[in-house]
C-alpha cells in the first residue's frame, strides 16, 4: 500500500463579513468555490494513491452539500459558531485509520496551487508537522502527522485552531516554501472575508435560495 495522505478542507464557518457562508461561493465561470478545492486536491494525488478528502461543513451545511462532489466526504460541525478549532477537530477525528498524515486548508484560501499541495505530500510521515511559506510568510496548507493528531485536536480553541501547537513545537516544524509557484504580487495568504475581496479573487457570491435570504448563523468569520 502506497502512502495515504488525507487532504481536508475546513468550510463550516457562517463568513459574517461575507453576509453568506463562505462554502456557498463559486468561480466567476460558475464552478462553485468547493467543487474548485476538491479538484485541485485530486490533481495533486498520484494516479494510484490511495487518497481521502474530507469537507468539513457547518453553516447552511444543505446549501453547501450539494456543492461537495462526491469524490469527497463531507463531515458536519455542528459547534461551528464556536470556532475554526471546532472544525479542525471534527476534520482530524474524521481522517481513515489508515492515513499517515492529513493536510488542511481553509476553504476562503482559493489561491492554492496544486504543487502545493504536492510537496506536502512529498514530506508526509506520522510524525511530522508541516506548513506552507509563502515568500517565508508562514501560512496554510498546513500538515500534520498521525502521531500528532490528538494533541493538534487538545490544542484546538476558537478561531486559533492548532496555533498553539505550532508554537509549542515550533522547533521541529517543516517549512515549505510555496512562494515561488504563484506570480509575482499573489499570496497563498490571502483569505476571503468580504465581497470585494472575493471580486478581487474572482469570486461571486451565489444567487438567493427561493424562499429568501441565506442563513448565516453562527458568529464565526473562519471556516
Amino acid at each position: 500500500m502506497k502512502r495515504k495522505v488525507s487532504m481536508i478542507v475546513l468550510a463550516a464557518g457562517s463568513g459574517s463579513r461575507m453576509g453568506l457562508p463562505k462554502a456557498l461561493l463559486r468561480l466567476r465561470a460558475g464552478t462553485p468555490l468547493l467543487e474548485h478545492h476538491v479538484l485541485t486536491m485530486v490533481q495533486a494525488q498520484g494516479p494510484e494513491d490511495p487518497f481521502e478528502i474530507i469537507v468539513v461543513l457547518g453553516a447552511s451545511a444543505s446549501l453547501a452539500r450539494p456543492l461537495v462532489p462526491s469524490i469527497a466526504r463531507v463531515v458536519e460541525n455542528s459547534e461551528f459558531s464556536t470556532g475554526m478549532g471546532s472544525s479542525l477537530q471534527t476534520g482530524l477525528r474524521a481522517v481513515s485509520d489508515d492515513a499517515e498524515a492529513a493536510i488542511v486548508t481553509l476553504v476562503d484560501l482559493p489561491d492554492t496551487p496544486v504543487d502545493a499541495y504536492r510537496r506536502l505530500r512529498e514530506r508526509a510521515s506520522p510524525e511530522v508537522l508541516a506548513r506552507c511559506t509563502w515568500n517565508r510568510v508562514h501560512g496554510h496548507p498546513v500538515m500534520f502527522g498521525r502521531d500528532l493528531f490528538q494533541r493538534a485536536i487538545t490544542a484546538c480553541h476558537g478561531d486559533i485552531g492548532a496555533k498553539d501547537l505550532f508554537r509549542e513545537l515550533s522547533a521541529q516544524i517543516l517549512d515549505i516554501e510555496c512562494g515561488d509557484l504563484l506570480a509575482s504580487g499573489i499570496t497563498g495568504n490571502n483569505d476571503v472575508d468580504t465581497p470585494p475581496q472575493a471580486e478581487a479573487h474572482g469570486l461571486v457570491l451565489p444567487p438567493v435560495a427561493p424562499g429568501g435570504v441565506l442563513p448565516t448563523t453562527g458568529m464565526s468569520d473562519h471556516a
